[in-house]
Order: C-alpha cells, then structure tokens, then sequence
C-alpha cells in the first residue's frame, strides 16, 4: 500500500484531486471515482483517508487497503471550510463517522474490571456501581460499530441509552435468538457440549 499512501500524501500536500479504484466490502466490483483526500488517519489497526468523492456531499473515509488503483490529476481542490479531522477523530466510535449520541451501558461485575482499564472513547466517563458493575457513558456516532462492539460483551452488557439503540439490539439479540431455534436455551439451563 506504499504506492498508495505516497499517492494521497501527494494529493494532501499538493491539493490535486486523484482518481481513484475502491472496493467496498460490500460491493461485488470495484467502483471509480474523483476523490480530494484531506487527511490520513489511523484507525484501530488500520489507515484510513478523510477527503470528498465526486459522489457524496458529505466527507468521506476511505480504507487505503481496499484502494485498488490511484492516480494524481492535475484538477486542484480547496479544503471544505468546515472541515475539522479532529470532529472525526474525537466523535466517532471507530471508523464510521455518523451523528454523535449519549450512550449508557451498564456492565456487569466480572467484566467491569476490564471496561474500566481501557480508554474506549475519549469523552466517556466511568461510573463505578455499588453491586460491583459499572454504567459506561460516552458521546459518540457510528451505530454500527457501537452495536457490534456492545454485542460482543454478550450478556455482560445492557444499553441503557439511546433508547432506539436499546431497542435496536433487542432486535438483533431476538434475531439472534431465534436462529438457534430449539438450541436456544434459558440462562438457568445447563450448557450441554456435545461429545
């Protein structure tokens, strides 16, 4: 990905739009597109870019290792004059920037340990609870991670707030649920492993 990153450097420094090949996760063939890159940014493991494409109004992250071809124009653009990398940076709850929203999470006991040693968002706040768990708020956008990172405590976490975020996992937890059809088994049932 050198080729890549020296290429949106450039178009950075240089303000020059690039023309660039993406291949989204969820498309079946790579699409092309102008795209004015701003900003790198590394994101949990991976490099992205904050920039514009021709298609959307709205800025834009791109995963540099789904770049599949890119070339510098000699088209010049100008910054957005809103454009803030850190509202990204500091709002989002990982990659996917949308609407930021007041989370609450309750945590149960023998997990609060190891909510309460991370930093999993910069503007949240720890409250501690006197059955050993622990309530976790933060302002942040990006739902989609925010609910696969809240499903991945299993029954250890509950949403408290947003209420359609709470609603919302209800319903895929119900979803859940039900694809194990008869398997599925109440919390006071022993768990059987087959031989």
């Amino acid at each position: 990905h050198q080729a890549t990153i020296k290429m949106l450097v450039e178009g950075i420094l240089r303000r020059r739009r690039c023309r660039i090949s993406y291949r989204s996760p969820a498309a079946t063939a790579p699409k092309s597109f102008e795209y004015d890159s701003y900003r790198l940014l590394s994101l949990l493991g991976g490099l992205y870019c904050l920039g514009k494409t021709s298609t959307h109004a709205e800025i834009t992250m791109l995963a540099v290792d789904r770049v599949i071809s890119i070339r510098l124009t000699d088209t010049p653009f100008k910054v957005a004059p809103d454009f803030d990398s850190r509202r990204y940076e500091h709002e989002a709850f990982g990659v996917i920037w949308d609407e930021p929203m007041d989370v609450a999470i309750r945590f149960r006991g023998d997990q609060a340990p190891y909510v309460a040693e991370r930093v999993w968002h910069p503007s949240q706040i720890v409250e501690p609870q006197t059955d050993g768990g622990l309530i976790l708020r933060f302002r942040a956008g990006g739902r989609f991670e925010i609910v696969r990172w809240v499903l991945g405590w299993g029954n250890a976490a509950e949403v408290l707030a947003p209420a359609d975020l709470r609603e919302h996992i209800g319903e895929v937890l119900a979803s859940a649920v039900a694809n194990y059809g008869d398997r599925a088994q109440s919390r006071s049932a022993p768990i059987r492993v087959p031989k």
